[in-house]
């Protein structure tokens, strides 16, 4: 695959949390105890609605902050589904959204903060409930759908805990939130 062109990429210093509403904490963690071993590790951070079930399936998902598609993967299976990763070279960081249902961005596209980049999916071929996986990279891996399965060394080496990471933003006050999301068939535009 051929690298993207070097363009500008905004750094407004802005960000913004992918979905709205969804539970706090997330359902499942970074590294994750409660996760299944025979999965491996858990890379990233679980995001759903409060209602639980495929209560958020369609709701629009949002870049972190401003960034490039590096990457978007269609059907990688049998777990991720979908897959956008985003290069944001203000905090120097990837952002993988994973299981998407609808991807609304395409290779190489600069985005900002708040941007909607895709709706939420279902992941392992539907059969789990409808939600976003978000993974947080400080180092580019060999292959955007990458899982260390039980190498915590390498996991360690190359993943950040998302939701930390979020909260940070958070606390420093540069995060914003998308408008509350009221269902699959409300206006969302």
């Amino acid at each position: 695959m051929l690298p993207c062109p070097e363009v500008e990429i905004p750094r407004s210093g802005r960000y913004f949390w992918p979905m709205n509403p969804m539970k706090t904490p997330p359902t499942v963690a970074f590294m994750d105890s409660k996760y299944p071993t025979e999965y491996g590790i858990h890379t990233g951070i679980d995001l759903n609605n409060p209602a639980g079930g495929d209560s958020d399936l369609g709701q629009p998902l949002h870049a972190l902050t401003d960034g490039r598609v590096e990457a978007v993967l269609r059907n990688v299976g049998p777990s991720w589904g979908n897959l956008v990763v985003l290069w944001h070279p203000g905090p120097g960081v990837w952002s993988r959204y994973a299981h998407l249902d609808q991807v609304r961005v395409q290779r190489c596209q600069v985005v900002t903060a708040g941007q909607v980049i895709g709706t939420v999916g279902k992941g392992f071929n539907g059969r789990w409930w409808a939600h976003l996986h978000l993974d947080i990279l400080k180092k580019r891996p060999e292959r955007w759908d990458d899982w260390p399965m039980h190498d915590r060394a390498r996991l360690l080496d190359h993943y950040v805990d998302p939701w930390t990471f979020l909260q940070r933003q958070a606390q420093s006050g540069r995060i914003a939130w998308p408008r509350r999301w009221e269902g699959r068939n409300a206006n969302v535009a």
